[in-house]
Parts: C-alpha cells; sequence; structure tokens
C-alpha cells in the first residue's frame, strides 16, 4: 500500500484552504492534507515535523511567497515546493522558479485540485525515490564486491568502498577520471567493441583485468548494465587466487542478481529448464515464498492456472534465450493465492564459452501502479461521459424554452439523446395496463420498429421500477438470447429507462437502446436524471400554460374515505374541515391551511398529530368549539397528491370520516392516467364527477395590483430581484445564493419570501 503523503498547505484565507485540503483528499486518498494560515507558524511545523510536501500562497500579509521559499530551502533544500495562488503571471512563474520553487500553479477551477494532487504526487514519489535511491547506496557500500557508477562519458561518479580497495586507488582519485585509468592499453580497445555495446543492449557478463595503481593485475568476474538514466553501473569480484575463483563461481548467480537490487525488487536464478536455484529477500518478500519453499520448484509456480496451461512460462524461457532478454507484464500468484499484477524481464545467462548455463528472472510489484492508472482512466472517461452528458442536458434545456407542447419536448429528448454517444435509438413510451408498451413517439428509428423491438427486449419489470420510482434504470441485454428478426438487434446490449418526471407525476418513460453493456457512472446517471426532471417540468410548465390560455377547464371531484389520510381524520366528529390555503414547501411536502366549523381547533390537533404523514400541525386561531383555522404539514395525503401532479386545488372539505377534493385540470390533461396514478397511491379514493366548465378570465393589471396589495414588501423585492436577476432564465443567470446576496439575507430566507410570493401569484392566476 502507498504510503501516506502528509502536505502543508500555507494560505492567509482560512476557509479556502480548508476547501482545498478537503477537496486534494478527495481527489487523492494518500494525501493528509494540513493548512497554517500564518506563513511564521507554518515555518516552526516544518522545523519541528515532518512533512512530505509544502503548497503555499504566493501573497501573505506575513511574508512574501519567495520569502518563504528561502525560509523552506534553508530548512530542507530537497522538500518540493508548490506555489498554489491567484495571483499569477508569466513574471511571477519565472521569478518563483528562479527562486527554486518546484512547481506553479494557478487556481482557475476545481479541475485544478485534480491537477494539484497529481504534481504533489508525483514529485513525493520522485523525492522518496532519490532517498531510495541514497538508500541503495548506503547498500552498495556495505557489498564485497566493487560496485561503482560512470557516467555517459565514461567517468566515475561513484565507488563503494570495496572497489576502492580491488584497484589500489583512493576514493578521491578515481572520481572524475575515465575508465581507461583502470585497462592496459591493449585491453581498452575490447571494451569499446564488445563490453559497452553488449551493456547498452542489456547488459554484459565476463571477465576483465584491472591494472591497480601498483601495477599489479587483478582478475576479476565483472558486470556492466546502463540504467534507464544513461549510467553504467560496473560490478566486479576479484577471483585472482584460484580457490578464491571457485567460491565466486558458486556465488555467480548471487553476484548477477546485485547488479539489479539497485533498481529492482526481486531478483532469482533459474537453470536451463527452469527451475530455481537461488533466492533473495525481496522474491520472498513479494511471491511469499521462504527460501527453502522457492529452491528447486519450478517458475510456473508464481503463474496463474491459465497462464500455466497456455504454456506462458516455457514460452517466456525460449525468446528470451532466442532473443538475448525478453520484457513482460501479466498478473502473478503469491502464495497465499493473492494475485498481483507483475512486470518480468527475464536474461539468459553464459559461461565465458558461451554455455547456456541459465536465467535471470526479475520481477516488480506493480498493482499499485496499474491500479491507479486504471483509475485515472476510468475518472478520465466519467469525465469524458459526465461532460457529454451535461452538454446534452444545456442543449435540451435551451430547446424546451421553445416548445410548446408535451409531445414537442418528448421528441426533442429523444432527437439530442440520440444525435450522438453509444444510443442506437429511443423512443418515449406509455406503459399500458397489459404491461406492454404505447410508443408515442421515437428518435433513430420508425415508432412502429421500435415498439417492436422494445416489445421483445425491454424488462417489465425495469421499466415499472423506473416509473414507480421514478429512478433512472439499466437493463443489460443478451442479444445472443433475444429472438428478434430485426438486424439492430444484434447490437443492443442494454436499455436505458428514463422517467420523465414533475415532483410525484411520471409523465412518460424515455428508452434509450445502447451500443455498451457497461453500467451507467454516478455522474451519467445524476445527468440523465436531471434531462427526465427537466422534460418532466417542461411538460408540467405546458400543460399549466394550456391550462391558463384554455377558454376552460376540466373539473374533478374525487372522494376518499381512508382513516390514515390526516384530512380525513381531521374531518372526524362534529364539525367539518375546509381547505384554506394549499402552500408546497418541496417536491413532497405541502403546508396545508384548513378553517374548521362547529368542533374545537385544539382536540382536533390533537387527533391528527401522530398521524405519520403529518410532519406538524399547529394552531392558527382559535374559536374554541365553534371552529378555527389549523396549518399543518403532510406528505402523503389525497390533496398534496393532486397538488403534485399538476392539478389546481380548487376545494376541499372532509366530514364524517369522509373528505371530497375538487380540482380543476387541462383539457388536453390525460385525466385517464392522472386518476389511476392517484388510485394507485390511494386505494380508497374514487371519482364522483368530471365535467368541462368555463373559467373567467383576468384582467392582468388588476392580477398585478391584487398581488402586489398581498405581498409583503420583502416577498415583493425577492419576486422582483429574482426577476431582474435572472433567476428564472434557463439557463440561470445567477442563483439563489447570487440573489440573496444582493438583497442582504441568507439563501435560506430568500427562498421562504420566493415561494410564499410566486404561491400568491399563482393563486390568484389560478383561481
Amino acid at each position: 500500500m502507498t504510503a501516506p503523503i502528509r502536505v502543508l498547505h500555507v494560505d492567509d484565507d482560512q476557509e479556502f484552504a480548508s476547501l482545498a485540503a478537503a477537496s486534494l483528499e478527495a481527489e487523492e486518498e494518500t494525501l493528509a492534507v494540513e493548512s497554517e494560515s500564518d506563513a511564521e507558524r507554518a515555518l516552526q511545523r516544518l522545523d519541528g515535523d515532518e512533512f512530505d510536501c509544502v503548497v503555499s500562497d504566493y501573497e501573505m500579509p506575513q511574508m512574501s511567497g519567495l520569502e518563504f521559499l528561502r525560509a523552506v530551502r534553508e530548512l530542507d533544500d530537497t522538500m518540493p515546493v508548490i506555489f498554489f495562488t491567484g495571483h499569477g503571471s508569466e513574471e511571477v512563474a519565472s521569478e518563483a522558479i528562479s527562486a527554486g520553487v518546484t512547481d506553479y500553479i494557478q487556481k482557475r477551477g476545481y479541475e485544478q485540485y485534480t491537477l494539484l494532487a497529481n504534481r504533489i504526487v508525483n514529485y513525493v514519489d520522485r523525492r522518496r525515490a532519490e532517498e531510495e535511491r541514497l538508500r541503495g547506496y548506503e547498500a552498495i557500500e556495505r557489498a564485497r564486491e566493487g560496485i561503482s557508477i560512470l557516467d555517459e562519458s565514461g567517468r566515475f561518479v561513484y565507488t563503494n568502498e570495496a572497489f576502492v580497495s580491488l584497484v589500489g586507488y583512493d576514493r578521491e582519485e578515481l572520481l572524475g577520471s575515465h575508465w581507461e585509468r583502470l585497462y592496459r592499453e591493449e585491453d581498452r580497445q575490447q571494451v569499446y567493441d564488445e563490453q559497452l555495446p553488449a551493456a547498452a543492449d542489456g547488459g554484459w557478463t565476463g571477465q576483465t583485468v584491472y591494472q591497480r595503481k601498483d601495477g599489479d593485475l587483478v582478475l576479476t568476474n565483472h558486470s556492466l548494465s546502463y540504467t534507464e538514466d544513461g549510467e553504467l553501473i560496473s560490478v566486479a569480484q576479484d577471483i585472482t587466487d584460484d580457490e578464491r575463483r571457485r567460491k565466486e563461481l558458486l556465488e555467480a548467480k548471487r553476484f548477477e542478481s546485485l547488479v539489479t537490487a539497485v533498481t529492482e525488487y526481486a531478483v532469482f536464478m533459474l537453470d536451463t529448464d527452469g527451475y530455481i536455484v537461488t533466492w533473495n529477500e525481496g522474491a520472498e518478500d513479494i511471491e511469499g515464498y521462504t527460501e527453502r519453499e522457492a529452491l528447486g520448484e519450478h517458475v510456473s509456480l508464481f503463474y496463474t492456472p491459465e497462464d500455466v496451461a497456455a504454456g506462458v512460462p516455457e514460452r517466456l524461457l525460449d525468446e528470451a534465450l532466442e532473443s538475448g532478454d525478453v520484457e513482460e507484464e501479466g498478473w502473478r500468484v503469491r502464495r497465499d493465492g493473492q494475485r498481483f499484477w507483475a512486470h518480468v524481464v527475464v536474461t539468459p545467462v553464459f559461461d565465458d564459452d558461451g554455455t547456456h548455463q541459465g536465467f535471470a528472472f526479475v520481477t516488480r510489484d506493480m498493482t499499485e501502479r496499474r491500479a491507479r492508472e486504471n483509475e485515472l482512466e476510468a475518472q478520465r472517461a466519467s469525465l469524458a461521459a459526465a461532460n457529454r452528458m451535461n452538454e446534452v442536458l444545456r442543449d435540451i434545456l435551451r430547446r424546451i424554452v421553445h416548445d410548446s407542447s408535451r409531445r414537442d419536448i418528448e421528441q426533442d429528448v429523444c432527437d439530442r439523446l440520440t444525435g450522438d454517444g453509444p444510443y442506437l435509438f429511443a423512443a418515449s413510451v406509455d406503459c399500458t395496463d397489459d404491461e406492454g408498451f404505447d410508443v408515442r413517439l421515437a428518435s433513430g428509428l420508425g415508432a412502429d420498429a421500435a415498439g417492436y423491438v422494445f416489445e421483445h427486449v425491454t424488462s417489465r419489470d425495469v421499466a415499472r421500477r423506473a416509473c414507480e420510482q421514478g429512478s433512472v434504470e439499466v437493463q443489460h441485454v443478451d442479444s445472443a438470447a433475444v429472438d428478434l428478426g430485426h438486424d439492430i438487434a444484434t447490437a443492443i446490449r442494454s436499455v436505458v429507462c428514463v422517467p420523465l418526471t414533475y415532483r410525484e407525476t411520471t409523465y412518460s418513460l424515455v428508452l434509450l437502446c445502447s451500443t455498451t453493456a457497461s453500467g451507467l457512472t454516478d455522474d451519467e446517471r445524476s445527468a440523465l436524471a436531471d434531462i427526465g426532471t427537466a422534460a418532466g417540468y417542461g411538460i408540467h410548465a405546458v400543460e399549466t400554460e394550456h391550462l391558463l390560455q384554455a377558454d376552460g377547464v376540466v373539473e374533478l371531484v374525487l372522494e376518499t374515505t381512508d382513516p390514515d389520510d390526516p384530512l380525513v381524520e381531521l374531518g372526524n366528529g362534529d364539525g367539518t374541515a375546509r381547505l384554506d390555503r394549499l402552500v408546497p414547501l418541496d417536491d413532497r411536502q405541502y403546508l396545508v391551511y384548513v378553517t374548521l366549523e362547529g368542533t374545537a381547533p385544539t382536540d382536533r390537533v390533537a387527533a391528527v398529530a401522530p398521524n405519520p404523514a403529518v410532519e406538524e400541525v399547529t394552531v392558527v386561531h382559535d374559536h374554541e368549539d365553534e371552529g378555527g383555522v389549523v396549518a399543518l404539514t403532510v406528505t402523503d395525503a389525497l390533496v398534496s397528491d393532486l397538488a403534485s401532479r399538476g392539478t389546481k386545488v380548487h376545494t376541499m372539505e372532509a366530514s364524517d370520516g369522509r373528505l371530497r377534493v375538487m380540482v380543476d385540470v387541462s383539457p388536453n390533461a390525460d385525466v385517464g392516467r392522472l386518476l389511476d396514478g392517484v388510485r394507485s397511491a390511494f386505494p380508497d379514493s374514487g371519482l364522483v364527477s368530471k365535467r368541462q366548465v368555463a373559467r373567467p378570465v383576468k384582467r392582468t393589471r388588476a392580477v398585478a395590483e391584487t398581488v402586489e396589495s398581498r405581498l409583503t414588501q420583502r416577498q415583493l423585492s425577492a419576486l422582483q430581484a429574482a426577476y431582474h436577476g435572472g433567476y428564472f432564465e434557463r439557463p440561470r443567470r445567477q442563483t439563489a445564493e447570487d440573489v440573496a446576496e444582493t438583497m442582504g439575507i441568507s439563501a435560506s430566507t430568500f427562498h421562504q419570501h420566493l415561494r410564499i410570493a410566486l404561491e400568491t401569484v399563482l393563486t390568484e392566476l389560478f383561481d
């Protein structure tokens, strides 16, 4: 598991620092961000505590970012320091880089936190790798073999004590000098012609004769290999003495492992048949086997059963023997059965006569890096899909503004969702009583053909769940199992069901045929849900407009005797309960003002308060036994359900355990579907009467004067500020928070004033 990365974020804006810390930790789980608003205290913390990285603002009141950077460099000249500031320019960036800052990032949006988190991880990983390399040098210093490192020009940049002792020079004499200093003149050309080219091509192993400072010759087992940075690593063992040479030959495989120990973790040797003959601690840590358990086993022990059956281990050894070395990545299996992603390098080993002796096997555990790469790729794909869906949402909103009918809105949704992306075709459907589909319109395919496909492909359970719960649902399709005489069926991998809803009402279901079988990401699902909500809101708006513009309305009278309905219960006893006013609080809750006649309000409040559908109930006016006014906040009641379905509740009266509600609906409304939905939610309800009635038309000025007289100054101001600020435009020019700030009030207070003002306007228009 990757070690946590401690980050000290220095910014005098404490609120921004807290936001930045939360955002960075959300972007990268290995980050632990601590904030400090005072630069002096930050320096004290750096002096007394251990951090992996510093993120600092450029302009701070205590000291400038450059002064703070210089102070940090005095404490730790290798600490990654990143300027993260909104006050930036090319001149500022150039000055910061010249002063030694690690990186410079401007605050320009939330996406910068992704960039900043990645930069922090990269710089800390780089620093840790350098520290690991230095620790490797310490291990090399203790090695018995003579180890040296040369730069690209062939000059020594490092030697361990064993190498100094081997060649007889002081370390200071060797550093900066060329390797030719240690060779006889007749041996140097062989190094250029054979050894260095072989080292550049994967590594060279053989024997070398060094000429010591005192002139003596030393015979060594010698290995050369290049690092990724172009440095040449030389490992030499003195085999001048025959007895010592015999012993060193027995340890040749161990010395070969040392060559790659600087950069790799698990190194072991195989014989010519692929059986393990050496083992090191890194191999034990990665593979999980002890040396006793591993020695003598075949290398296939670490491969998956599928790879063993396919002959992968043997193929790798054959390819290495043929080409000189081979690299591969794939799944390996530890001793406990756990799989990990490994990077493997296999190199054949030969003796001086060219006889094949076996293989060097180097394994690195890449599981965490691969997981991070996969996660980043998934995040990029998710972000791209979310951006695409958000663009679709914005386009649909622009179209809905100009639509004048429910059919236009549904057609726009279907057309836009099939315009690009993975959706083959779309259709707006109604679910019929026999659990079939009534295709209203389609895009990308004819309505008749779409209906035929959906009848044979779409799950009724999935579609029903989308309709009833108002949620986006996905059905995966096995196209091979679909018996459908239509060519397009072979390309269908999933069906996405998007309900077009407004509050409790689902107007229709948009079915999308997709070419991908993968599930929706959270962002895609959210965007589709927003599209369904926006379309449902648009349908509600155009039907309400039809209701306002119609010469008449359809008047429905419904009745229920459900004892669990709080308004039925309120009308029990000797009195009568009549609706005074209905105010929506959110998608489900309504505030209902009820006038009571012939009964004591306190008694009725006490009786209805325990009802689970009642959030709160209070007495507004109390005339004792003669009656009064009470206010209830209700969720699941017939009156609130009818209002949430887009009807205009005209009157309500409850008495003797019976509640009767009169509502107005548009002449274009689907009354049958409305009643089906009501009966489904309230089985004890039923239709008493239905008739077409004329509605009087009010003059606009008279409506405005009446509205202004009924609003408080604050309510009127909230309505005017929202209108002139573009709050009602699509897309909005100002959010509720923006408008509230201009009025000097909180967003919640603004919402309260605006809700009452809008209810007053709509009541005056609809009544």
